[in-house]
C-alpha cells in the first residue's frame, strides 16, 4: 500500500530508494520508508532484514550509497550522529546508555549544559532536578530526580530514557525493542507513554520482535525482509498470520509445533519438595519434571522464575530448605560443575552478557561446555581444531545456524542464531534436563519457530525441558504444563487440556 498521498498528516521523515552495500552483501536495496507526525510507525522483520542497517543510516553511522532523506520537507545530503541530533532524532537501543551511577537528573541532563550557579560556577542542583522534574511531569512519570539509576527497575530506566530524549528536544524517537526485558504489567506502561507522545506530536519508530505488541500499538507497519521492502500499510488492515507471511515470505508459518495429546511420558527426572532460597526469594516450591515433557514457568516481574532456573543450576544464591532429587538421587546445586556432572544444562537470559563469548569463533563457543571431547593431549590441554570445526559444522547442519563458517565471530551472528550457539554448546554433552530461560528473546519469528521445534524434539528424544518464559503465546504453544509462580511462592498449575493464553494471564494476575 502506497500512503504518499495520505494528505491528513504531513510526513515529517521521508527516506527514498535507500541502498546500502557492505563487502559481499546488499545490506539495504532501493527501501522506502516515511513517518508522519504524531505516529507511531513499527518497523519489523527478521534478523538480518535490513532494519538496523536502515536505522544506523538514520542515525548518521552508515553513509546511504544511494537514496534521498528529508526531514520536515528538507533534504539532507550528509548525515552524522550530530546533525541527527540537531534535526531531532533521538535513538534509544535496545542497551539502554544510561549511567547506572549517576541520578535520574543527572541522566536526563546529560549531553545538555548543566545549570550553573552564577558566583561559583559550580552546578546549581536544585536547578538541574528542577529541569529533571519538569519534563517528568510532563510525561507524568512519577520517579524522583534524585533517585540513583542503578536502583531503578527496567522499566523505569526506560522512561528515564525517552524522558532525556525529550528534554533534549526530540520530535523523532525510535525504539529499539523496548519491552524485550519488561514484564507484563510494564508494557502497559510503556504503551501510554508513548501513545501520550505520539498525542502530542512526536513521532515514534518503533521494532520489535513481539508482533502482538504491533498490532496494540502502532497505527502503521513497514516490514523488510532480505533488506528490500515488502509492504508498508495500515495495521488496521492485516492479521497477525498475515503479517507473519509477509516476514517469512509465502504463506503464514506455523509458529508452534503439534503436540500429540496422547503421548507417554518418561519417568522423575527432576523433583522438587519444598524448595526455599536462602535469601528468601523463593518458598515452598514443589515440582516434579519428567522425561519427555516440556515444563513451562512463569509469572509476573519478581514471581522468581529466572531465580528458580538459576538455583537449579548453582549459579543463583544458595538452597535454604528443602529436598531436590535428580533421577532419584538427592542433588545440591552447589555450582555450575555440579549442576553439569548430573546431566543437566542452563541457557541464562541474557545470551550476549551469559550465554556467548562474543569475541570467540563459533567453534570456540559450542566446544566451550565438553573442552575434554576435543582435548589432543589431557596434558598439554591443547585443543583439536579439525574435530571441533568438523562437530561444530554438524552442528550447524542440525540446528541451521547461519554463519561464514566456525571461525566467524559469534558477536557477527544475528540474535536468532548467537542464541542456537548458546544451545549448540550444551546439545554436545547430551543434557538429561534442560533448563531455557527466555530462550527467544529478543529474536525474529523464524527462529522462534525453529527454537520452539527443537524444544520439542529435544523432548521427544527423551530430555526433561524447564521451560521459564513471560511469553504466555509461547508457553501455551509448546508446553506440556505450566506452573505458575507469584512473589516466590507456586499458585497455579495448568494442565495441558486448559493450556492457553488466557488461561495463563488469568493465573498470573491472580484471577
Amino acid at each position: 500500500m502506497d500512503d504518499r498521498g495520505n494528505a491528513a498528516r504531513s510526513l515529517r521523515l521521508e527516506m527514498r530508494g535507500i541502498t546500502k552495500r557492505f563487502p559481499g552483501t546488499v545490506a539495504c536495496e532501493n527501501v522506502d520508508f516515511d513517518l508522519r507526525r504524531g505516529e507511531i510507525h513499527a518497523l519489523v522483520g527478521q534478523n538480518g532484514a535490513g532494519k538496523s542497517t536502515l536505522i544506523k543510516i538514520l542515525a548518521g553511522i552508515h553513509a546511504r550509497d544511494e537514496g534521498s532523506i528529508h526531514v520536515e520537507g528538507r533534504p539532507i545530503e550528509h548525515l552524522t550522529p550530530r546533525s541527527a541530533h540537531d534535526l531531532g532524532m533521538r535513538f534509544i537501543h535496545q542497551e539502554l546508555n544510561l549511567v547506572p551511577q549517576f541520578n535520574v537528573a543527572e541522566n536526563i541532563v546529560l549531553g545538555d549544559l548543566y545549570p550553573l550557579r552564577r558566583a561559583s560556577r559550580f552546578i546549581h542542583w536544585r536547578a538541574l532536578n528542577r529541569k529533571a522534574r519538569r519534563i517528568l511531569d510532563d510525561l507524568s512519570i512519577s520517579i524522583d530526580p534524585r533517585r540513583p539509576v542503578q536502583s531503578l527497575t527496567v522499566a523505569e530506566q526506560w522512561m528515564v530514557a525517552i524522558a532525556r530524549a525529550l528534554y533534549s528536544r526530540g520530535s523523532i524517537l525510535v525504539m529499539d525493542e523496548p519491552t524485550s526485558s519488561l514484564a507484563r504489567e510494564d508494557v502497559h506502561e510503556l504503551f501510554a507513554l508513548a501513545q501520550s507522545l505520539a498525542a502530542k506530536g512526536t513521532s515514534i519508530i518503533y521494532i520489535s520482535h513481539r508482533l502482538e505488541e504491533i498490532f496494540e500499538l502502532a497505527e502503521r507497519v513497514t516490514v523488510l525482509k532480505d533488506g528490500r521492502k515488502v509492504i508498508t500499510t495500515d495495521i488496521a488492515s492485516l492479521s497477525l498470520p498475515q503479517l507473519v507471511a509477509h516476514l517469512v515470505g509465502g504463506r503464514p508459518q506455523e509458529l508452534y509445533p503439534t503436540i500429540e495429546a496422547d503421548r507417554t511420558l518418561g519417568s522423575v527426572v527432576l523433583e522438587v519438595d519444598r524448595l526455599a532460597s536462602a535469601d528468601g526469594r523463593l518458598s515452598e516450591i514443589s515440582l516434579s519434571l519428567r522425561g519427555r515433557e516440556v515444563l513451562g514457568v512463569t509469572g509476573l516481574l519478581g514471581a522468581g522464575h529466572n531465580e528458580l532456573a538459576e538455583l537449579l543450576f548453582g549459579v543463583r544464591g544458595r538452597v535454604g530448605s528443602g529436598r531436590i532429587t535428580v533421577d532419584g538421587k538427592a542433588y545440591a546445586p552447589r555450582n555450575a560443575r555440579a549442576a553439569i556432572s548430573r546431566g543437566m544444562a542452563l541457557v541464562p537470559p541474557e545470551r550476549r552478557s551469559q550465554g556467548i563469548v562474543g569475541e570467540m569463533s563459533l567453534w570456540e563457543n559450542v566446544i566451550l561446555a565438553h573442552l575434554r571431547r576435543f582435548l589432543v593431549d589431557p596434558i598439554t590441554r591443547i585443543v583439536s581444531r579439525r574435530r571441533a570445526k568438523s562437530t561444530t559444522r554438524e552442528q550447524m547442519m542440525s540446528l541451521q545456524i547461519v554463519a561464514t563458517g566456525p571461525d566467524q565471530e559469534v558477536a557477527d551472528l544475528s540474535g536468532g542464531n548467537q542464541q542456537k550457539a548458546v544451545l549448540a554448546k550444551w546439545l554436545l554433552r547430551e543434557p538429561r534436563i534442560l533448563l531455557l530461560s527466555e530462550p527467544t528473546r529478543g529474536i525474529d519469528v523464524s527462529a522462534k519457530a525453529e527454537i520452539y521445534g527443537l524444544v520439542r524434539r529435544l523432548a521427544d528424544a527423551g530430555s526433561g525441558v524447564l521451560f521459564v518464559s513471560t511469553e504466555v503465546e509461547e508457553l501455551a504453544g509448546v508446553c506440556d504444563r505450566v506452573l505458575v509462580l507469584r512473589q516466590g511462592r507456586m499458585i497455579a498449575e495448568i494442565e495441558r487440556s486448559a493450556l492457553t493464553a488466557h488461561r495463563i494471564m488469568e493465573a498470573c494476575y491472580g484471577g
